[in-house]
Parts: C-alpha cells; structure tokens; sequence
C-alpha cells in the first residue's frame, strides 16, 4: 500500500472514530495492521506506521471489548517501547479487563516516560486502589496533586485512597492517626453514617468519650432509623464511668433483655448482636473488634466473630475465631458448629473428617456428625458403592438439603452414572445458583454424556458467575470449537490469552479466526507470531493465505517473494509464491518460479504440474501435454515404487 492509500485509508478510520462509529474504524484498522502497514510492508523503503495498532486498540476498547485491545496495545508496544501513551491505554485496558496488577506495571512505566502527565497518575492511583493497595494508591494521588492541585478527580481519588488506608490504620490499633484522616476527610466532603462512625470508634479508642458520642449522634442525622447508632452512644456513655445517663437511653430504646442494670460489656455485646441478627457483617466484625479491646476475650464473642469473619468470606479470620471460642470453652459445642461449617463450606474434607471426633465427644448433635460424616466418605475416596446406601438414607431422614444432594449426585458420578448424576446437581442449583461445585459437576456430567448443547448452556452459565476461571474458559473455547463454533472459541480463548498470553494460544485463536473467515482478524495474529520468529514457514504459509482470502493477493505474492529471498526457500514456500503470481494475472513469472521448482525438485510432480498449467494459460498446447506427461509418469513411478514395497 503506497502512503497516499495508507493516508486515505487511516483518515477514513479516524473520522469514523470521531463519529463513534468504531465497528467501521475497527474494519478499516484491521485491515491495515493485517496488511503490513504497521511495520512498513512491502518494501524497506515503505514507512512504517505502528500507529495502526495503537488506534486499532483504543477502538476495541471503545467497543467495550479491553481483551482484545491489550493484544494490540501490546503488538503496537512491540513496535514502539517508548510511548507513554501506548503504556497508558494499554494500562487502561488491562483496568478494565480487572487485571489491576499488571494495569499497575504498565502505568508506571508510562509515568517513568512521561513523569508530567496527571491522566496516568490518576489512573494509577485508581489502579492502586482496586488492587487493594491504598497506601500506594495515597502517595500516588499525593504526587499527582502536586502537579494539577486543583483536579477535582484527583481529589476525589486521593480522599478515596485516604479513606480506606484510615479504616486499615483503626484495625491495625493506630486511632489517632486514622482520627486525623477521618477528621480531614469530614472535612473536605467525604461525610456521611460510615466516616462518622468511624472517627467515632477512634475517639473511643483514645478515650475521648463526649467527642465519640457527638459522632455517633451526627452519624445518627444522616440514618435516623438505625437503633445500633444508638446502642454506640450507650456503650460509650458506660465506658466514659455515665451509666446513668445511658439508662433513659436503654429504656427509649426499649430496654436490655435479661437485665434492668446491663454493664458496658452486655451493652458492647449487645451491639454486636444486633449486627450479626440484622446480617451486617462487616459493621459487626469492626464492633467485635472494639469490644475485644476494652473487654477481652470471651467464647460468645469469638464466636460471633467466627460467624461475622464467615459470611466475609475471610475463612483464616474465622477459623481463628471459632477455634478460640472453642479453646475458651471446651465443654460448649456452639462454636464446633461454627468449624464444621467452615470446612464443609471451603471443601476441605480431611479437615473435616478430622473434626467429627472431638465434635462429637463436646456433645454435638449426632444428626448433625452423621451429616457431616457422609459428606466426608462422598468427597473422599471411600468407595461409592459403601457410600451410597447411607447417602441415599440420609436424604430420605433429613430431606434434600443442598450438600446432601450435591454429595449424591458426586458418589454417582464416581460410580460412572453421570445420568442419574446430573439431575441432582440441577436440582441443587435450581435451589442454588451460585453452588459452584455443583456446577463443576453438572458439566463434569455433560463432557461424560458427550451432550455437547449442554455442554456449551452450563460452561456459559458458569462462566457469568466465576469469569476468571481460566481452565474452564479454555474447556469452553474447545468445546465452541469442536462444536465448529469458531468465532465464539477465538473470543472466548481470547479473554485467557489476554491475560495469560502465550503463542500456542496465539496459534489457536488464529486458526479459529481463519476458520471463522475472520481472515484480516486472523492474519493480524500471524504477523504478531511471525515478528518473533520469522522464518517460521507454516506461520507464513498461513498468513499468506489469508491476505489471498482477503482479496490481497498482491500483497501475499510480495510477501511470499520477500520471504523466499531473506530464507532458503522450500518447494512449498515456492509453489506458494508462484501460485500467488498466477493469480494476480502474472502468468510468465510464475513460469520461471515454477522452473526452479522442476530443476530443484525434478521428483517432485506438483512443479511438472503447476508448470504444465501455465503454459496453459500462455496458449502453449504443446509444452502444456509434455510437462503434464511428465508429471503423470513420476506419480506412476512413484506408485509402482509403493506396490513393491508393499
């Protein structure tokens, strides 16, 4: 492509993008980087405009596809290592694609090249946050305000930042200088029940009582129904030595169960249990926290705690706390619940197994260890056949309890009956959606029944809810691809190798893009490969053959030429080049290609052949028969030669 066509062509496409039309821009830019403009294609003298790849991504980005734009990000970054605004869109790419980590690398990188420039700091800090690095994330808001002060979206940012590193100082014990921030972010905007709350937690912790209940009360103006905010102002009325002013307070709030004088600590423990009652996790894990503080340890509290820490999610945090509460109490099985529960819930069946026993002797109900028991023999590897029957009456006596089922269906999967398997796991999953064992089984179940629509429904469903499960959107691209769903298969392997890049994924996305007629989509992927390792002959063969597909035959035959000349040429890197002659109307010089084919390759009869066809086309009748004979007679040689050696 000469640089008038390049110029008109690229035009076209940044206008297109201009109008957000950027499927159109996207159709202009794929067909340019497939061509070769982007590393100067054809010739030496062609100037190179890697800024193809560089619009082509930030049009896949704008389209809502980041995926696809980090691959070429990265192609256009290969090309051009130094731009800081490659670095930064391709950081903006990965954000988007929840790859916040390598969102982080990039950006720094960008910022070492451009160390002025405010939209990369920004995009940093926000980065920084997401990947739950909030001090980073501060300093790098602080930095960037030292450039552009007066940026409202770095303020914000910074005040964000600044927020969560507060809350992380309260839990790590240093109240006074999270104080200090909760007060300046007060200050400056940030108000609200939470802030609030939280700088009065501080002021408790450091002692100052009237100022912690001034909090409370203008954390209670922004939630006027929340009772808990009111139980806060009676903890700290007790802990400041006034218990009776708490009383009227107690009363308006409709007294303390079991207790006409309750002490700070029933009134601490009270809060907490209102949280954990009303299902707020969170705030009832940072109650239990200061109540820990002032009043200690005690088997109730650790074992709300468990609880709390449990529905966070943080299995460590209520392992710890389960298995305190258990310490403190040896001869209480409340808390042995609460340890059971973890493991069954986190799989872990050895340990679990390993529990019933002491469970049981802290007097357990013995329903509750027979439950827990057959889970343990169904997810170990206890013989299915001296499972079942037990399985199979346990659901009989306490009915069909989601793990129970889930349990059934994984002891007759193992007894490879996967038809009578998958009912139970879609009867869990209607009644539990995100049950994501049952989920494994139910496609577990679909690959063994070969039912390949199914197969395709319950990998796609799974994938809504667990996207970063990489091995089962590789499952997934294959499973698309033997159905010949070639398209789906390239976009779904290519969300993995958007953040696991490798050339075998590269290779296979390509293929499925070529066998898709995604040819421009797919010949992009070829150079990319090609740019690493050049004189890989399949790799260009490939290529070839979809610039030919793409009506670019010219520019293949060019290819293929330039090719034959850097590389000692093989007979079939030259039958491709001399049918790339043919085709573009060049008959006498696919000729001589095919010349050298026969003086190289004389045993070879696709030369003879090719040979023969172009003296066709030349209205050569006679040289046509004699290189056509002469082609017939080594395949016929070459036959009688397999007969006998058969």
């Amino acid at each position: 492509m000469d640089n008038n066509s390049f110029k008109k062509q690229f035009s076209l496409a940044l206008k297109a993008g201009q109008n957000r039309d950027y499927s159109k821009a996207t159709t202009i830019l794929e067909k340019l980087a497939a061509c070769g403009v982007a590393e100067g294609f054809p010739s030496k003298e062609s100037e190179a405009h890697p800024e193809v790849y560089l619009y082509l991504a930030r049009s896949l980005h704008a389209q809502g596809l980041p995926d696809r734009a980090m691959a070429n990000f990265r192609s256009y970054l290969g090309l051009v290592p130094e731009d800081p605004a490659g670095w930064f869109f391709y950081g903006r790419s990965c954000l988007a694609a929840g790859d916040s980590e390598r969102a982080i690398r990039a950006l720094r990188k960008s910022i070492s090249l451009n160390p002025d420039s405010v939209d990369a700091r920004a995009l940093l800090g926000s980065a920084c946050l997401r990947a739950k690095r909030p001090s980073l994330a501060r300093s790098v808001f602080e930095e960037a305000l030292s450039l552009a002060p007066d940026d409202e979206r770095l303020n914000q940012g910074y005040r964000n930042a600044l927020f969560v590193e507060a809350v992380r100082l309260l839990r790590k014990g240093e109240a006074d200088l999270a104080r200090q921030m909760f007060t300046y972010l007060i200050n400056n905007d940030i108000d609200g029940v939470l802030p609030r709350v939280y700088l009065a937690h501080c002021l408790r912790d450091l002692g100052y009582y009237a100022e912690a209940i001034g909090q409370y009360e203008a954390a209670g103006e922004f939630s006027p129904d929340d009772p808990t905010l009111q139980w806060y102002i009676v903890a700290a009325l007790f802990e400041s030595g006034n218990a009776e002013a708490a009383y009227p307070l107690i009363e308006s709030l409709g007294g303390f169960p079991g207790s006409d004088e309750p002490t700070g600590k029933d009134i601490s423990l009270r809060i907490v249990r209102n949280h954990v009652d009303r299902g707020e996790w969170a705030p009832a894990a940072r109650a239990g926290r200061l109540h820990i503080k002032k009043w200690g340890s005690d088997p109730l509290i650790h074992a709300l705690m468990g609880e709390a820490q449990r529905n966070l999610g943080n299995f460590d945090g209520a392992l710890n706390h389960f298995r305190k509460a258990v310490s403190l109490d040896k001869e209480n099985p409340s808390a042995r619940y609460g340890v059971l529960m973890l493991f069954a819930e986190q799989g872990a069946w050895t340990d679990l197994k390993a529990e019933l026993p002491g469970a049981a002797r802290a007097g357990c109900d013995p329903q509750f260890i027979a439950y827990y028991q057959a889970l343990c023999d169904a997810n170990l590897d206890e013989n299915p056949e001296t499972v079942l029957p037990g399985l199979q009456k346990l659901v009989l006596e306490q009915g069909p309890l989601p793990e129970l089922i889930s349990a059934l269906a994984r002891v007759y999967f193992r007894l490879s009956l996967p038809e009578l398997a998958i009912g139970w796991y879609r009867k869990v999953l209607d009644g539990d959606p995100g049950n994501e064992e049952a989920f494994l089984g139910l496609i577990a179940c679909c690959e063994e029944l070969d039912s390949i629509d199914d197969l395709l429904e319950s990998q796609r469903a799974y994938l809504e809810t667990w996207p970063d499960n990489s091995a089962i959107r590789r499952e997934h691209a294959d499973a698309l691809a033997s159905a010949g769903k070639w398209a789906d298969a390239a976009d779904q392997l290519e969300l993995v190798a958007s953040h696991e890049p490798s050339a075998e994924s590269s290779r296979a996305i390509a293929l499925y893009r070529r066998r898709a007629g995604q040819y421009g989509k797919a010949a992009i992927i070829y150079r990319n490969l090609l740019r690493a390792r050049p004189d890989d002959r399949a790799l260009l063969s490939c290529l070839l053959w979809c610039l030919d597909r793409m009506g670019e035959t010219a520019n293949a035959f060019t290819l293929a030429h330039q090719a034959n000349q850097a590389f000692a040429p093989d007979v079939e890197s030259l039958l491709i080049e001399g049918r790339l002659q043919a085709k573009k109307g060049d008959a006498k010089g696919a000729l001589e290609v095919f010349r050298i084919v026969v003086d190289k390759w004389p045993k070879d009869p696709r030369g003879w052949d090719e040979v023969a066809s172009m003296y066709r086309i030349l209205g050569v009748p006679e040289m046509e028969t004699l290189h056509a004979e002469k082609a017939r007679n080594i395949r016929l040689k070459d036959g009688r030669r397999g007969s006998s050696r058969k």
